[in-house]
């Protein structure tokens, strides 16, 4: 049987609705609320970084398994994956980066939040909250009913602070030359990275050269964007699984 698969979320909301677990069937999926995020929400500490990020993950995940688990970040959350990986190898049998963050080009909308008031942030949030469906359109999602109450459930699971600091995170660790030396490192050592994108999205994913030419495998989900586990869940987990295992 296949290791677990843990799946870390990205700038909004969580990668834990039953939809999403389901789809990956027999295989264990585990998906932690970041610092800051659901049921971290009223507990975290007033600033972090992504370290700190990575860090809570490993301590949430070893009081759950007991084996390396194969991780997939998306978005932001490619970023604590990254930085989880490096620090904790022993948890980690590959890396899985949906259009993960790896410079500041794709932290374009976490550099933007990053310099706004709490007030901006919640202003943006709250439009975003007036139509649900209207947003996802704009993201290229179609707007099921299950795909609004997901990306309802995704704006009500942090408060406007939590998206400041985690953009601010972002910023700090991708901007630095560390960060992809980092991942120099993991694919040196051996780690299988492995690299997905929504097809219509992938043109604005600024993955490095030389991370593509030693990636495990560099897939396209057709038909589907930056938030393709909200467009087709089955055929996200699907990919993964199979990229996995090929």
């Amino acid at each position: 049987m296949m290791a677990p698969v843990l799946l870390i979320h990205g700038l909004f909301g969580s990668l834990s609705d039953p939809r999403i677990l389901e789809a990956f069937g027999d295989t264990g999926v585990l998906a932690p609320d970041l610092l800051g995020y659901g049921a971290h929400r009223n507990n975290a500490p007033a600033t972090w970084t992504l370290d700190d990020q990575a860090g809570h993950v490993a301590a949430w995940l070893r009081e759950r398994v007991d084996e390396p688990v194969h991780v997939v970040g998306h978005s932001v959350g490619g970023a604590v994956a990254v930085l989880f990986a490096h620090h904790n190898p022993g948890l980690v049998r590959s890396l899985t980066s949906v259009e993960g963050n790896f410079t500041l080009r794709d932290a374009f909308w976490s550099q933007k939040i990053s310099t706004q008031t709490i007030s901006e942030v919640e202003a943006e949030v709250s439009d975003f909250h007036a139509d649900v469906a209207a947003w996802l359109a704009r993201s290229g999602v179609p707007p099921t009913p299950w795909a609004i109450a997901t990306a309802t459930a995704w704006l009500d699971n942090q408060p406007a602070s939590t998206l400041r600091t985690q953009a601010r995170a972002v910023v700090a660790a991708t901007g630095a030359p560390a960060y992809l030396g980092g991942v120099g490192k993991l694919l040196a050592a051996g780690l299988p990275i492995h690299l997905i994108a929504g097809a219509r999205a992938r043109r604005g994913w600024n993955v490095p050269d030389w991370v593509v030419q030693r990636a495990a495998s560099n897939t396209d989900m057709p038909d589907t964007g930056h938030l393709m586990m909200l467009e087709a869940p089955e055929a996200f987990a699907q990919m993964v699984l199979a990229n996995l295992m090929g």
